[in-house]
């Protein structure tokens, strides 16, 4: 709606109007106001439309009243917010991570400027020693599983393989493992 300046140099619409239909002005701002909206277009036309927006609000939410939510709405919103709620627990979360952390890298590296080669040379000696601290980790991992499958290997040609019995619970729990596995697979792909 278009400003226009009245007799008293004020812009109408007064932006009183507002605060006189919640009831927050004064007494006297109250009587200045209604004296003015008595003699000005603007303010009363925009005064009516107010007043029909607040009336015409009030009506659509005594329609609502109408409406029954079931019972369980209130669970029902808060479990499907949380649901949606997303933090680094996605594949491409923890990639959008490290695509961001990559980025910040290369242009600390621009805002280094000629410094960049020292930081750089730095930055990868101290990812190689991390590297190697890795392999070795890798390495012992490796070693520890090899040790254990020949030793197994071996317990269970000698123990299980030579009675009916042992068979037996070997394939059931295989078969538990089967079930075991399968349901982390499932759990870790809910979330």
């Amino acid at each position: 709606m278009e400003r226009i300046e009245s007799k008293n140099s004020s812009p109408c619409p007064l932006p009183e109007i507002s605060a006189y239909i919640d009831g927050e002005l004064s007494a006297g701002s109250e009587i200045d106001l209604e004296t003015h909206v008595t003699g000005c277009r603007v303010c009363t036309d925009d005064l009516n439309l107010q007043k029909g927006f607040l009336n015409a609000l009030d009506r659509s939410l005594e329609d609502e009243k109408k409406i029954e939510l079931p019972e369980n709405f209130t669970r029902a919103v808060v479990a499907n917010a949380e649901s949606r709620v997303s933090g680094l627990r996605r594949p491409h979360e923890w990639r959008n991570a490290a695509f961001i952390c990559a980025a910040l890298v290369v242009f600390s590296l621009f805002a280094l400027g000629s410094n960049a080669e020292g930081t750089f040379a730095a930055t990868t000696t101290v990812l190689e020693k991390v590297f190697a601290v890795v392999a070795s980790a890798g390495h012992f991992v490796y070693d520890a599983a090899l040790g254990s499958t020949i030793v197994f290997r071996s317990l269970l040609s000698k123990f299980v393989l030579e009675s009916a019995a042992g068979v037996t619970f070997l394939l059931i729990v295989f078969v538990l493992s089967l079930y075991i596995f399968s349901r982390l697979v499932v759990r870790f792909h809910r979330t």
